[in-house]
């Protein structure tokens, strides 16, 4: 009977491993990373109501505002929901609306509502929206270019009804920042490559286009008004299709934060989005669940690797080999997905961020499950 060394078992499971990280590349971010975008001259411009929620935010209004005001875009208009504001939000948006014809404005008083989080607020403003067509953004971010709106609404086209955009932060040089590039790099990589395989899973309520119709369809967020977060992920996932959704990820379609982030709110935000994804499909959970523990289990497969195979040339080789196979490939089809989101910076240091993450993922996984209370 042939027996198998355990340093030998270990290179093998090690291959294994990879091999699922291979298929991942390939076979699910292939999609997204070399897929060129076809040609659009946008020439389809349905008339659109942007929607956002200012809360306290007349300081980063006085900012952003204009270049949402200024969209070239011919039939449009800027909904600004002030969710009962403390500064001189409401006054702000009075003073703009003496120039700007295009601009509502929607207050909330300090009345009760059960609802969680900004549903309450965006669901208003969508009520509000003269227009059909919707793009959803916050204050606090500001359209790349003024072609910003054209290249979003350009995809309601042949009857779609849910645009996934991309949003991403201001460039600085600071490690905590490179990795959250990195972050929002793999979870827009995650999100477009399975809408376009038909499993969309979540957008970005932070660049966010949807029919009024499909919003009503889905009653709103009814199902999950009592969750802090499922506005861009558990109202996505049951609203999409095989048919009904977009992804434009064009540099002029990109919305960028403008102010410095807070850990702490960077944090809370990633594992509400950890705690509301057992409301999405089993399919999508397992395809996301396996992607984070095969990355775990790659980094400490090859440590136990090379310890059990110290001494032995041939292992080590093709422990070697099996690591060159997955880092080339990374690189390759990460470097692709970052040239098309303009976050190449994180290239360098891809391996880093990559082990980091790793590692955080599984703990702010467990994190969110463990201390959910807070979502509710």
């Amino acid at each position: 009977m042939f027996e198998v060394s355990l340093p030998s078992l270990i290179v093998i499971v090690f291959g294994a491993v990879v091999l699922i990280e291979l298929l991942y590349y390939y076979v699910i971010y292939a999609r997204f990373s070399f897929t060129k975008k076809k040609s659009q001259k946008y020439m389809y411009q349905p008339p659109v109501s942007i929607v956002m929620v200012a809360k306290d935010a007349a300081g980063v209004l006085l900012r952003t505002l204009p270049k949402f005001l200024n969209q070239q875009y011919d039939n449009f208009e800027v909904v600004v929901v002030d969710d009962n504001s403390q500064d001189d939000t409401r006054l702000l948006v009075v003073e703009y609306q003496q120039q700007y014809r295009n601009l509502k404005l929607v207050e909330l008083d300090t009345a009760v509502t059960t609802i969680r989080g900004e549903k309450f607020a965006i669901s208003m403003g969508v009520r509000c929206a003269t227009h059909p067509y919707l793009v959803i953004t916050d204050p606090e971010y500001a359209p790349t270019s003024t072609h910003w709106l054209e290249k979003m609404a350009g995809n309601f086209e042949n009857d779609r009804q849910i645009v996934l955009g991309y949003s991403t932060f201001e460039k600085k040089r600071s490690p905590f920042n490179r990795l959250l590039h990195f972050d929002n790099l793999v979870g827009a990589m995650q999100y477009f490559s399975l809408a376009q395989i038909h499993s969309t899973y979540r957008g970005d309520i932070k660049n966010l286009g949807i029919t009024q119709q499909i919003f009503t369809q889905q009653r709103g967020f009814a199902s999950h008004n009592h969750i802090r977060y499922g506005e861009e992920d558990i109202f996505i996932s049951r609203a999409a299709d095989r048919s009904n959704t977009a992804i434009e990820f064009s540099p002029d379609a990109v919305t960028v934060l403008q102010r410095n982030v807070r850990f702490n709110k960077w944090l809370d935000h990633k594992q509400g989005l950890y705690y509301t994804r057992h409301f999405n499909s089993l399919k999508n959970r397992l395809l996301l669940g396996t992607c984070a523990v095969v990355n775990l289990l790659f980094y400490v497969g090859l440590v136990l690797a090379i310890v059990f195979s110290i001494g032995n040339v041939l292992l080590l080789s093709v422990t070697a080999g099996i690591f060159a196979v997955k880092v080339l490939s990374q690189y390759l089809v990460f470097g692709f997905a970052a040239k098309k989101l303009n976050e190449r910076q994180v290239i360098p240091g891809l391996l880093v961020y990559d082990l980091i993450f790793a590692v955080l993922n599984p703990l702010y996984y467990l994190d969110a499950l463990i201390r959910h209370d807070r979502f509710l």
